[in-house]
């Protein structure tokens, strides 16, 4: 069953199967471009990357809005702090 994110998201990312490393660098060059309090949504099939994006926002003064699991993987919305 697919899930739907509740918020639109200001910037889609797709990350496919990278994983830590290229989906960390991926992710904040994808941020550097958004302002303050606009959200990125990121699809990632890694199964470190729940684990992974959270410790990514907590590092960095983003926010971890919401997870929701799909199918084939899961899908992010990042809050830019």
């Amino acid at each position: 069953m697919m899930s739907n994110m509740p918020t639109q998201a200001d910037r889609v990312l797709d990350l496919g199967e990278e994983g830590c490393g290229q989906l960390v660098m991926s992710v904040m060059l994808a941020m550097r471009e958004l302002q303050p309090g606009e959200t990125l949504l990121v699809t990632a099939y890694d199964p470190a990357a729940p684990v992974d994006l959270a410790a990514w926002c907590r590092m960095t003064g983003n926010t971890l809005v919401q997870g929701l699991p799909e199918l084939s993987g899961g899908q992010f919305l990042l809050k830019k702090g």
